[in-house]
């Protein structure tokens, strides 16, 4: 209780320097929280397109699609290989052209037998394509595929990852800074009181856990002001995203929590590290 009624003084004293750092770590916090949840967000969209993904290939005529099937299933970056003949691939685009049945009659059916393969990794779709390309029932003109969208979103994807990244390490640096700022002020308007409290022999833990504290309290209240921002903000674009996009992916409520979560515990330890490095610092052995 002392800990806590000297920290909560301690706000009292300089209330422009602890609102200042409370500002700057609930900003920094909010920011930090929105990132993480919108970079999660795209990793899903990402990972649902690359599940998504398959190689199509069209083999040549007379060529045997059963056995070609059975040799690309032994490739070890093959999950699944599905064989669609001629004939079924006519039924299904007669179902999406209705017109095309009245010309059944009239002409043979110009479709190939196709190869609908899946991979272990989506990532080896452009390998995998050459491989299917140089095989003779099918040639390297007749193999198609929608990883190039995938791949480009991967590379954005990268990029943005940098970048966000950069951002977070500099939020984390700067609340980490503020922190230590309000409590070397602190320290500074107690500097007197502590030298007698050390000098009639109170302990340095004594001393230290108002700041302790102090720092705590600090980033704890940006962190909960934050989460409550950061989950308004992203369930509104969630929201909208949904609504114009219902296929995407958004993150659950347990995903939520569990980011929650995690930037309490960097809350708790910016605000307990900063205090003590400061306290560290500024009570060196006893020259207060």
């Amino acid at each position: 209780m002392y800990a806590l009624a000297q920290a909560l003084r301690a706000f009292r004293r300089h209330p422009t320097s602890a609102l200042a750092t409370l500002t700057t770590a609930t900003v920094s916090f909010s920011l930090l929280f929105l990132v993480g949840l919108l970079l999660w967000n795209l990793d899903r969209i990402v990972g649902s397109l690359e599940s998504e993904v398959e190689i199509v290939a069209y083999l040549k005529e007379g060529a045997d699609a059963e056995a070609v099937a059975r040799l690309v299933r032994t490739w070890p970056e093959v999950e699944s290989v599905k064989v669609i003949p001629k004939d079924e691939a006519l039924a299904m685009l007669q179902l999406d052209y209705p017109y095309l049945a009245e010309a059944e009659d009239l002409i043979d059916n110009p479709l190939p037998d196709t190869l609908r393969v899946r991979l272990i990794d989506p990532a080896l779709t452009r390998q995998v394509a050459r491989k299917l390309g140089d095989l003779e029932a099918i040639g390297p003109g007749n193999v198609e595929y929608g990883g190039e969208v995938t791949e480009r979103l991967v590379r954005l994807l990268a990029g943005l990852r940098l970048g966000a990244n950069l951002l977070i390490l500099l939020l984390i640096v700067d609340t980490f800074f503020s922190v230590m700022g309000t409590i070397r002020l602190s320290i500074e308007n107690r500097r007197e009181e502590l030298r007698v409290m050390l000098l009639v022999g109170a302990t340095r833990g004594f001393v230290q856990k108002p700041f302790l504290v102090e720092g705590l309290l600090l980033t704890l209240v940006a962190a909960l002001v934050a989460l409550a921002l950061g989950n308004l903000a992203y369930r509104f674009v969630a929201d909208t995203l949904q609504n114009l996009m219902p296929f995407l992916p958004v993150l659950s409520p347990e995903d939520r929590l569990q980011a929650s979560i995690g930037l309490l515990v960097l809350a708790v330890f910016l605000g307990f590290f900063g205090a003590w490095l400061s306290v560290r610092t500024y009570l060196r052995d006893t020259e207060i």
